[in-house]
């Protein structure tokens, strides 16, 4: 995976290197578009297969997501990111993979998505005894498994992340109000 995400941080600093040449040039509407067109479609693509890395290529790609927020602003390097991707309204780069992760599972959970995202995961059943968590229809089984590389699947890290949600975000009504939902409980209060 590292190998990935070194060739992702070739890409998208290219790119960024080239945005901050014309950048004086461009409005900040326009640095935005380019921005999102440019990076953010880099950085997103495929993420849901990034979770669960090491923390030090999260850290890279949120590096990456910083200085094109300070591109879109003309600020220094040394200007605090949180800031400006709250005024942008970006989730943080771990946010963002958690979102898309979590919102293929909700299409899974809710027969929205292809048939073998939705084999995949499997709804919780706690067996014989009461339990709290047997009243609560949203939860998800965990697979276990033997191997770190197993953690990082979609069908343990899915219903893990899932499990974690509060159940009023895990029974919204449609997509639209789960992403919004989702994306409130998700953003960072700073």
């Amino acid at each position: 995976m590292s190998d990935y995400v070194r060739s992702l941080c070739k890409s998208v600093n290219f790119h960024l290197r080239n945005l901050h040449r014309i950048r004086r040039f461009i409005d900040q509407s326009t640095c935005a578009h380019a921005v999102g067109s440019l990076i953010l479609s880099r950085l997103d693509y495929c993420n849901s297969l990034l979770a669960g890395i090491s923390q030090s290529d999260v850290q890279r790609l949120q590096s990456l997501q910083n200085r094109a927020a300070r591109l879109i602003y003309q600020a220094d390097r040394y200007t605090p990111s949180s800031p400006l991707l709250r005024e942008l309204h970006w989730l943080p780069f771990q946010q963002r993979i958690h979102f898309k992760v979590l919102l293929q599972v909700y299409k899974s959970f809710y027969r929205l998505s292809p048939v073998y995202l939705q084999d995949i995961i499997a709804k919780y059943n706690p067996g014989r005894r009461n339990l709290r968590s047997g009243n609560d229809n949203t939860r998800l089984a965990i697979p276990s498994t033997c191997r770190s590389a197993g953690d990082r699947s979609f069908g343990v890290i899915g219903p893990r992340l899932w499990n974690a949600l509060p159940s009023h975000i895990r029974a919204a009504s449609n997509v639209q109000c789960f992403k919004k939902l989702l994306k409130t409980h998700l953003f960072p209060i700073e």
